[in-house]
């Protein structure tokens, strides 16, 4: 099989530090630098296939225009209605219509935070300081 070819220049340093990780890894030099982008950029090859063209085209975005959809929630109305509809479900009391409205809320609500997380991590892999839990 063919792969696509690229001639790349490095600065000393890097080459550097790629060939004895090459040495390291008991690898040619081609072959640790191709398994070190792998490791360091993103990937979507554990993510279902249903969700990967949607995912695929936020690394089309901006950086101003990730950072919108990482920080988007879901509206109040939305939140309200989980919460009244999982606790009716903690009771056993929903009927077949708010058990069918509950699994589509959660699949609008886990798409988002699909989206959300995707967001975050190609805007880590940016460069972009991204917040943790005590931000």
């Amino acid at each position: 099989m063919s792969h696509p070819m690229l001639t790349l220049e490095l600065p000393e340093e890097i080459y550097e530090r790629v060939r004895r990780a090459a040495k390291g890894m008991k690898q040619p030099l081609e072959t640790a630098l191709a398994n070190i982008v792998k490791a360091a950029t993103p990937s979507l090859e554990k993510v279902p296939l249903e969700y990967r063209a949607e995912l695929e085209a936020l690394e089309d975005l901006s950086d101003e225009e990730l950072w919108e959809l990482a920080e988007r929630r879901a509206a109040p109305a939305q939140q309200r209605r989980l919460t009244k509809l999982l606790a009716k479900n903690q009771r056993g009391e929903l009927t077949d219509r708010e058990r069918q409205a509950l699994s589509g809320l959660r699949a609008t609500l886990d798409r988002l935070m699909l989206q959300r997380s995707y967001a975050y991590l190609l805007l880590k892999y940016r460069g972009q300081r991204i917040p943790n839990l005590t931000d």
